[in-house]
């Protein structure tokens, strides 16, 4: 990672690979970024990039403000004066990293939830987006699910960089349970990808592609196979814990703090989707919570 490779798309689309796909629009000699990459380290690189094309960095704009997208914004900004723009919903994780790590304990985060992997450094959103909205070269496309207000942004150019809205399909394999926050609205942002004409379609976790059904098919399945998983784990009452290992040990999964805090908080997401639609229900006994798959009328 020490040469991160640029890569051309199309007209001023340009891409950085790596952990997390940065996606740079250039023109003239005015760079925008989308998303910053993990941590101080990408930022340099970036710098370095953005040097050898004597291109200047103007913006960041963040899909959304989980720690792996926002990473490097601190440095950046600190090094350039850099604005950054996200939507409204995402500029408060911005500002306030620790709301990440707070969210996906569900209450103050212990140590280890504290790195720079959950909790980047603070920066400051100059501009809020509202989904929909676009410039004369980029057009900021409502992707929900995968966190609280995430955008793709799509360029003038035909590249379309997607955040988070889907995965690629090594990520799926390695991770068996990708985060999702709301199921519902990730399952209706497949839908509007699907509907959508690009040249290129760029993940922000997977490989280019010119054409993005397959991908919207194989996230499709993976959601329906962890909801038919979680209705057959629940043919008998159990507690969250309980239901957690079973699901984790059907999916091959070796459970450590960060995958806790990630799957657990997906299969909670899980659980609230099929409640809402009527197929699990919930009750105490001996003050514990037991969901339970519901009985066909």
């Amino acid at each position: 990672m020490d040469n991160l490779p640029l890569l051309h798309l199309e007209g001023n689309s340009w891409l950085v690979p790596g952990p997390t796909n940065i996606g740079i629009y250039a023109d003239a000699g005015a760079a925008r970024l989308i998303d910053s990459g993990n941590d101080k380290d990408a930022g340099r690189r970036i710098l370095k990039i953005l040097g050898e094309k004597a291109w200047s960095l103007k913006t960041i704009i963040n899909t959304h403000s989980n720690a792996d997208h926002i990473g490097a914004n601190n440095y950046l900004q600190g090094m350039t004066g850099c604005e950054i723009w996200a939507t409204r919903g995402e500029s408060s994780f911005i500002e306030n990293p620790y709301l990440e790590s707070s969210l996906l304990w569900g209450g103050f985060p212990f140590r280890e939830l504290r790195s720079k992997f959950f909790e980047a450094k603070s920066s400051k959103v100059t501009r809020l987006i509202s989904p929909g909205d676009s410039t004369e070269s980029l057009t900021f496309v409502p992707l929900l699910g995968h966190f609280i207000d995430m955008i793709g942004v799509l360029t003038k150019d035909g590249v379309f960089y997607l955040g988070d809205s889907l995965f690629g399909e090594n990520i799926l394999e390695k991770y068996k349970i990708p985060f999702i926050y709301d199921v519902e609205a990730f399952k209706k942002s497949l839908e509007t990808l699907g509907d959508i004409n690009a040249r290129y379609f760029v993940p922000s976790h997977g490989e280019v592609c010119d054409s993005i059904q397959p991908l919207v098919e194989a996230n499709r399945d993976r959601v329906e196979k962890i909801e038919a998983s979680i209705l057959k784990a629940l043919e008998r009452p159990l507690i969250f814990e309980d239901l957690f290992a079973e699901i984790s040990g059907r999916y091959g999964i070796r459970l450590d703090h960060g995958q806790y805090v990630l799957a657990g908080s997906t299969l909670r997401s899980f659980l609230s989707y099929l409640k809402n639609e009527g197929k699990v229900r919930y009750g105490f006994e001996d003050n514990k919570m037991l969901w339970s798959a519901e009985r066909p009328s």
